[in-house]
C-alpha cells in the first residue's frame, strides 16, 4: 500500500475543532467522510472528515470526533496522507508528488544540475524547488516549457540562463 503526501495543518481554526490545512494534492482529497492520518511517532492517526470549505488557498476542515480546539491542537504543523490511490485518474503527464521529490534533474547533455526537493503549487500549476549541485536553492516551473521528460529515474530540464 502507497502512502500520498495530500496536505499540511498550518493551524486551529476557531475553538470548535476545525483546522487549517494546505492542500498539496491536484485531486479532491478532502471530502465529507474521506479517510485521511498523520504520522506519529506511536504510528498512524486516523480522521475522518465530517464537514470541509474552501478559505481561499486553504481548506477549513472539521474532523469527526473532534469538537474543541484542545482535541485538535497537537496535530498543528503536521502533513497529512491518504492510502486512496488515484493513479487511474493521472493523465499521462500527471505525476504524484512522491513520485518526483529526490529525483535528480539533468539537462539535455546529461549535466546533473540538482535534486527535486519538493513541489509547489501556485495559482499558474506547480514550481520545482530544487536544490542545484552547487547547494543553492532553484525555483523552475514545472511545464513544457522547461521540463522535457520526466521518466522512472530522472528528469530532464530545459534551464534558462539566469534560473538556475
Amino acid at each position: 500500500m502507497s502512502k500520498y503526501l495530500i496536505g499540511h495543518i498550518t493551524n486551529t481554526h476557531g475553538i470548535r475543532g476545525e483546522v487549517k490545512i494546505y492542500n498539496y494534492s491536484d485531486f479532491n482529497r478532502f471530502f465529507v467522510g474521506a479517510e485521511i492520518y498523520v504520522e506519529l511517532k506511536t504510528g498512524k492517526k486516523a480522521f475522518v472528515v465530517e464537514r470541509v470549505r474552501p478559505q481561499g488557498n486553504l481548506f477549513i476542515v472539521k474532523f469527526k470526533g473532534y469538537d474543541n480546539i484542545n482535541d485538535i491542537l497537537m496535530y498543528k504543523g503536521l502533513d497529512l496522507y491518504s492510502d486512496d490511490n488515484v493513479d487511474d485518474e493521472l493523465e499521462d503527464d500527471d505525476y504524484h508528488y512522491s513520485m518526483l521529490i529526490g529525483k535528480p534533474c539533468l539537462n539535455e547533455e546529461g549535466v546533473l544540475l540538482g535534486h527535486v526537493k519538493s513541489m509547489i503549487p501556485v495559482p499558474q500549476g506547480h514550481l520545482i524547488e530544487l536544490t542545484t549541485v552547487q547547494g543553492k536553492q532553484a525555483m523552475i516551473p514545472f511545464n513544457k516549457v522547461f521540463v522535457k521528460d520526466v521518466d522512472q529515474d530522472k528528469i530532464i530540464l530545459t534551464p534558462i540562463e539566469g534560473l538556475l
